[in-house]
C-alpha cells in the first residue's frame, strides 16, 4: 500500500523549505497515529534512512512480540520530482508498507 501526500502554499505564501518542514512533521503525525489504530499502543522510533524519491527519508519501527519490527517507509518528496510534474511550489509525503507483510505478523502466519 502506498500514499501520498501534496502541501501547497497558502495566502501567507510559505517559502518551499517551511512547506518541507510542514510535511516531514504531519508525515509523522499521521503515520504515527495509522500504526497505533493497528497495533494499539507500542513504542515506536523513527529511523533515518534512504529512498531514492524522498529526502529526508525514514522507517517506522515499533517495538511488537519483543523486537524491533520495520513498519513502513516514507519520506518527503524530492523538489525535483514535483518540479517535473507542475507542483514546483508545493512541497509532500509519500510512504509504502507492505500490507501483507502486517498481515502475517498480526495473525502469526
Amino acid at each position: 500500500m502506498e500514499g501520498v501526500r501534496v502541501f501547497r502554499p497558502h495566502a501567507a505564501r510559505e517559502s518551499r523549505d517551511a512547506l518541507s518542514q510542514l510535511s516531514a512533521s504531519d508525515l509523522k503525525a499521521c503515520l504515527s497515529g495509522m500504526v497505533q489504530e493497528v497495533f494499539g499502543s507500542v513504542d515506536m522510533r523513527w529511523v533515518d534512512a534512504y529512498f531514492p524519491f524522498t529526502d529526508p527519508s525514514f522507517e517506522l519501527e515499533i517495538f511488537f512480540k519483543g523486537e524491533w519490527l520495520e513498519v513502513l517507509g516514507c519520506g518527503v518528496i524530492e523538489r525535483g520530482i514535483l518540479d517535473r510534474v507542475g507542483l514546483a511550489d508545493s512541497a509532500g509525503w509519500a510512504f509504502g508498507l507492505g500490507l501483507e507483510r502486517l498481515a502475517m505478523v498480526l495473525f502469526g502466519i
